[in-house]
């Protein structure tokens, strides 16, 4: 179902990029410790490989582009959780690293930072949407 589809992401800061190239490692390594799992004792239920595999290549390929310099990426739906996931979590330490910080007098860094990485996670959240949900009528009525 969520073959072959992807979302235009513009990588608009280093921050978005490290953040996205993170998210990138996250899926690689959750959909190898889920092969590791079905290898061993413990099988997953409805572990599918060859969608282990799948996620694997589309969030290297994604890595691959990241790491060429791309300004504008393409984000594979069937990855855009774990990516998304990441960039909410780096959103998080930027924030808490703000609130922890009593003795910078320009928190302007950690805002322009969170702020960049919010963009690309609403721009990502925007992308996938029409796309899972195709035929989402309440949505299209309130647009």
């Amino acid at each position: 179902m969520l073959d072959n589809m992807t979302v235009k992401l513009k990588v608009n800061s280093p921050a978005v990029r490290d953040a996205l190239i993170d998210g990138c490692a996250s899926v690689i390594q959750f959909e190898k410790r889920d092969r590791e799992r079905e290898e061993s004792t413990e099988r997953v239920c409805g572990f599918d490989p060859e969608r282990c595999e799948r996620r694997v290549a589309l969030a290297t390929a994604l890595d691959e582009q990241l790491e060429a310099g791309y300004v504008v990426v393409d984000v594979p739906v069937e990855v855009a959780d774990g990516v998304a996931r990441n960039v909410a979590e780096v959103i998080g330490e930027e924030m808490a690293a703000l609130v922890c910080d009593t003795y910078d007098k320009r928190p302007c860094g950690f805002i322009r930072r969170a702020g960049g990485l919010m963009e690309t996670l609403v721009a990502l959240d925007a992308g996938i949407q029409p796309q899972v949900m195709p035929f989402d009528t309440f949505t299209l009525a309130h647009q």
